[in-house]
């Protein structure tokens, strides 16, 4: 079978298994860390179109791509979000679609998650300036503790679990918002579940861990914000669409929330010319969505994807299945 790698990584030895297996494997270009233009559908339309499997990040496919590719049986992501891919279409024409949850993924999130909440407490942004400027300790530098702060876990999941488990022991209050965590888990966790409304208005950090749905899509917008203490601080480590940017700009430039940490956005790369390039640097933290890169990440997600490719190539329903309703059509194929 013919397999894509849209993104490939060095060393291609990365790819043997796939190899070994008797696929034929094409490489695209590097278009991660802003090494490559993102492929257009054009463009993937002529690399799909006899294709049997895609090894996807972080590119887009669409359905069109999707309808005009005949052969097509499997989408793996090697990365945890799929957004790029229309799951929806995929199912109707019976490609399976996969992601690469690995712990070194959404372990690293986790971290860094917990890391962004720390920098603005301690204020580590305006001490080092203080530092690097010739200068030396004011008052006004002074952070805050997080012992016994109120942290609004949204989203329940491998990573939000990840981050409650971190905190269980710094003596903070977990609260979390999710329709879909079970009462026990929670307990388990020592998380009090809680609905949205009440998380943001008792949350001194509101801690974003939410993949994109139609539910999750701006689920953070004017309203939302306003309903947040001024004191609070909001983390988004998931996905920028969550959050409305135009409102989350108001809401620093006119002092509804004390800050916010943000390694995602709608649009990505950031353009030059966003205004959230321009929010007061010592109270809005913005990273590159790279904050929880690491090499072991990029190892175990790209071993996991090829591997997952490799299953469901030969038939088998491999562990990572976003779509799984699909799997009974996909057989039949």
């Amino acid at each position: 079978m013919k397999v894509l790698v849209t993104s490939p990584a060095n060393p291609e030895e990365a790819y043997a298994p796939l190899v070994e297996a008797g696929h034929e494997v094409i490489y695209g270009r590097p278009i991660d860390a802003g090494r490559g233009e993102p492929y257009t559908e054009g463009e993937l339309l002529e690399l799909c179109h006899d294709i049997d499997g895609v090894l996807s990040v972080p590119t887009a496919l669409t359905r069109r791509v999707m309808e005009q590719s005949p052969k097509l049986k499997v989408l793996v992501n090697s990365m945890i979000g799929y957004e790029r891919i229309d799951v929806e279409a995929a199912t109707e024409l019976g490609i399976m679609v996969c992601n690469s949850p690995t712990p070194e993924n959404f372990v690293s999130v986790a971290e860094s998650s917990i890391a962004m909440m720390t920098m603005l407490a301690k204020r580590l942004k305006r001490k080092e300036a203080r530092v690097r400027n010739g200068e030396w300790s004011q008052g006004s530098d002074r952070g805050f503790l997080l012992w016994q702060k109120t942290i609004g876990l949204v989203g329940l999941g491998r990573t939000g679990t990840e981050v409650a488990k971190r905190l269980a022991g710094w003596d903070v209050r977990l609260i979390c918002s999710d329709p879909y965590a079970s009462a026990d888990k929670a307990k388990e966790m020592g998380v009090e579940l809680v609905d949205l409304p009440t998380l943001l208005k008792e949350s001194d950090f509101v801690s974003l861990h939410v993949v994109i749905t139609p539910e999750t899509f701006n689920m953070i917008g004017e309203e939302q914000l306003r309903m947040m203490k001024p004191t609070a601080y909001l983390v988004n480590t998931s996905r920028g669409e969550a959050i409305e940017e135009k409102a989350m700009q108001r809401a620093i430039e006119e002092n509804w929330i004390a800050g916010a940490a943000l390694d995602v956005f709608h649009e990505e790369p950031l353009p030059v010319d966003s205004p959230m390039r321009n929010l007061d640097p010592e109270r809005v933290f913005l990273t590159p969505h790279n904050i929880a890169h690491t090499d072991a990440s990029l190892v175990a997600n790209r071993a996991m994807a090829v591997e997952t490719l490799v299953t469901a190539l030969s038939g088998e329903v491999p562990g990572p299945v976003v779509n799984p309703d699909v799997i009974t059509k996909w057989q039949s194929r």
